[in-house]
């Protein structure tokens, strides 16, 4: 009996996940050996940049934008579609293949220079797509919760329509790559593992698809994704609505469950009740007395990574994933609401045997270099033993986990880790006011976490830094410290800040308001997948206070890029760069902003772009004015479903302009963003679409604009809106007549 096993978009395209990599050996280990593996993410988005694809897109644009022009009016839905349109057209598409290439090669990847416009492309690549879906539909490699529909929303995710649209960037690929591919193999069951919020509507749309071509075929559901929808569901028995054509769905820990279900349909399909498994009512089988069962975790065997193409992935060196323990140890800190947990912050704490962790990663170093310890947390004694492990079996790799800051962490034990090869770790060190931390029951001390930071850095193991304002009762100055701590120690972290607190309805806080000063706690009106609450806090912060800190934590940011490149927390990119420059990784990543010389040659980063005759780009409706839209509905406690949002967006109209003025000349950035600069700006800029010096190019101007220029081209590097030349710009960049041309 074979089976497939499925990863859906969208999120890192830098790594396999390990999910069905434990799914699949656990499996093998209980007998059943024809289980395949495809990670239609990365597969479904490499597809995209094929020549056919390619072709096919721009020919949407073009279209598509014609059509658009064409009309007397637009809503704010076709606005925002001609505004990408209209980006997508200046998009360097001759470039993408070199981005890719750029992330694949060890020498170009550590090229920063060569590394940034890269990624920057293949984000904006993204934007390009989304014209085929949604316009703006992607949030970098993720999708904002809410956008033109929304996530939260049980009658949005079952909603075939959206779900199709969303996932439409990739329909392509299914239709002529996947579906004959599994047409081919004949596979009797097929699992789709969702781990992230924003892999959701893909993975209800693939499933979708995959029912009406193969209507015999059992599909199962599986992931942190579908336990989080079980668990943050109000009905529960709108469960089967959204997930409408699975044949069950596991909502717990997977091994045992999965294993289960396959035995089944070898011997026939005939189910029965399964612990951590929820059954589609047209089976008739009710869900067993206890559902969420944790299992040991000592006997899993070793993860074989050896089903995924390694090739595929965008980046220089395979990172793959090691879960050596389940849950946390602390499992007390109040705002925690995490992974498969139902009454507790997370899931029970189980561990790994020493000599078994030791074992497994004697086998995976074989193959693979990087590691990263994939836990809540790794417990302190634990990790202490298996860095003196892995030194005295000479077991060669480079790792990274999350650790909580405790003082264990002393000068020598983090020398420790560093000679083991621990090249950064992350931290929830959450804030700098111990009030808070008290509230919080972190049970750690402010100038305890400032000395292990320090032995942390002084070890050179990066430190990323986690925290948050706005806790309940938080006020603006305890907010403040938080700000501060970080900042005094701002050459001792690499990457990380300060988000902004949420409330979820498993943590204590939400479970026990009263405690914390909340009022009028509940769910967004019309959210009924309850992934936050909002509430009133008499003693917090008010909203200056929190645009007041905003603007503060602005000033902590040193990454270019979130996840899933360089200066997202916890990436293989992240951990690539700290192996290759420790703790000075901050300053490679800003080398070219002190190190600017007016002898090298620069290239534009972006294209200029005229304005768009008819209908001026300055008055269409964008993301900016939707996220508006979604903000004042929710300070009204509301969050607004797909058919409100529609209604909201044809109300909004744009009517063509009837005479055409001189056009406004705009600079698009590579990663997609348009300024309207001043035609001078744009003049200084065209220059160097040609690729020049600025000593070269301040002899041909009048004696009055050199002075001028060189401010200019201060300001241009600074803000990369030019770039040193690089091996990364040997293919011409196409212009605007060949883009709508060819």
């Amino acid at each position: 009996m074979s089976t497939l096993l499925l990863y859906p978009p969208i999120t890192d395209p830098t790594s396999g996940y390990h999910s069905l990599i434990y799914l699949e050996t656990y499996a093998r280990q209980q007998g059943f050996q024809e289980i395949d593996i495809i990670d239609t993410n990365i597969e479904a988005f490499l597809y995209t940049m094929t020549p056919n694809q390619i072709e096919q897109i721009k020919q949407h644009i073009r279209m598509r934008r014609e059509q658009l022009e064409s009309q007397v009016n637009l809503d704010a839905a076709e606005q925002m579609e001609l505004l990408h349109l209209w980006k997508s057209e200046h998009f360097n598409f001759d470039s993408l293949q070199t981005a890719v290439a750029t992330l694949r090669d060890e020498r170009a990847f550590y090229d920063y220079f060569q590394y940034r416009p890269a990624a920057e492309l293949l984000s904006n690549w993204l934007n390009v797509l989304s014209v085929l879906g949604y316009p703006g539909q992607f949030a970098g490699f993720s999708l904002s919760i809410r956008s033109q529909f929304n996530l939260m929303s049980s009658n949005d995710m079952s909603d075939h329509e959206i779900t199709k649209r969303v996932t439409q960037p990739f329909v392509p690929y299914y239709q002529e790559i996947l579906f004959p591919h599994i047409r081919d193999k004949g596979y009797k069951t097929i699992g789709i593992n969702v781990t992230y919020c924003a892999q959701l509507p893909f993975a209800l749309a693939l499933g979708r698809m995959i029912r009406a071509e193969f209507p015999e075929t059992i599909i199962l559901y599986g992931g942190t994704e579908v336990a989080d929808v079980w668990k943050y569901l109000t009905h529960k028995s709108e469960f089967f609505t959204i997930f409408d054509v699975a044949d069950a769905c596991v909502v717990g820990e997977g091994e045992s469950a999965f294993t289960s279900l396959l035995r089944m349909v070898e011997e026939g399909g005939n189910f029965s009740p399964l612990a951590n498994t929820l059954f589609h009512p047209k089976h008739e089988l009710a869900a067993p007395e206890e559902l969420i069962v944790y299992q040991p975790i000592h006997d899993l065997p070793t993860p074989d990574y050896s089903k995924l193409n390694w090739d595929l992935y965008l980046s220089p060196h395979p990172y793959v994933y090691y879960s050596p323990s389940r849950g946390c140890y602390w499992n007390k800190c109040t705002f925690c609401d995490y992974g498969l947990n139902f009454d507790s912050p997370t899931s029970p704490w189980r561990q790994t045997p020493l000599d078994k962790i030791v074992e497994d990663l004697r086998v995976l170093s074989r193959q693979y270099k990087h590691i990263y310890f994939s836990v809540d947390v790794l417990a302190p004694a634990l990790l202490l033993k298996l860095a003196e492990r892995l030194l005295e079996e000479k077991i060669e790799i480079r790792w990274g986990a999350e650790i909580r800051l405790e003082e264990y962490w002393s000068p020598e034990r983090c020398k420790l880790l560093k000679a083991s090869g621990c090249t950064d770790i992350s931290v929830g060190f959450e804030s700098g006011n111990q009030r808070i931390l008290n509230l919080i029951n972190k049970g750690t001390q402010v100038m305890k976490i400032q000395e292990t930071i320090q032995n942390f850095y002084d070890a050179n193991i990066g430190v990323q830094v986690m925290g948050f304002t706005g806790f309940p009762t938080e006020t603006l100055e305890d907010g403040l410290e938080s700000v501060q701590f970080l900042h005094e120690h701002i050459e001792k972290w690499t990457f990380g800040g300060l988000g902004t607190f949420v409330l979820t309805p498993g943590a204590i806080v939400a479970k026990e308001p009263a405690r914390f000063d909340l009022h009028n706690v509940g769910p967004y009106q019309g959210e009924d997948i309850v992934r936050q609450l909002h509430f009133e806090n008499p003693s917090g912060q008010s909203l200056a206070d929190q645009d007041t800190l905003n603007e503060a934590k602005k000033k902590l940011v040193k990454n270019h890029f979130d996840r899933p490149w360089v200066g997202g927390i916890d990436t293989g990119h992240t951990m690539f760069y700290h192996d290759r420059y420790g703790t000075e990784i901050v300053r490679v990543l800003h080398e070219g902003d002190h190190t600017a010389s007016v002898e090298e040659v620069y290239t534009l980063n972006g294209m200029i772009a005229e304005d768009i005759p008819h209908f001026p780009v300055e008055f269409l409706f964008s993301g900016g004015n939707l996220d508006d839209l979604h903000h004042v509905s929710t300070n009204k406690q509301k969050g607004l479903m797909h058919h409100e949002i529609q209604a909201l967006l044809r109300e909004r109209t744009l009517q063509r302009a009837d005479s055409v003025t001189e056009l406004r000349r705009y600079f698009i950035k590579n990663d997609g963003t348009p300024f309207p600069f001043p035609e001078a700006m744009i003049d200084f800029l065209t220059h160097f679409s040609s690729h020049r010096s600025l000593s070269d190019l301040l002899p041909q101007l009048p004696e009055e604009l050199r002075e001028v220029y060189r401010e200019l081209w201060a300001h241009s590097v600074e803000h990369h809106f030019i770039r040193p030349l690089t091996q990364y710009d040997q293919q011409p960049i196409p212009t605007t007549h060949e883009l709508t041309t060819s």
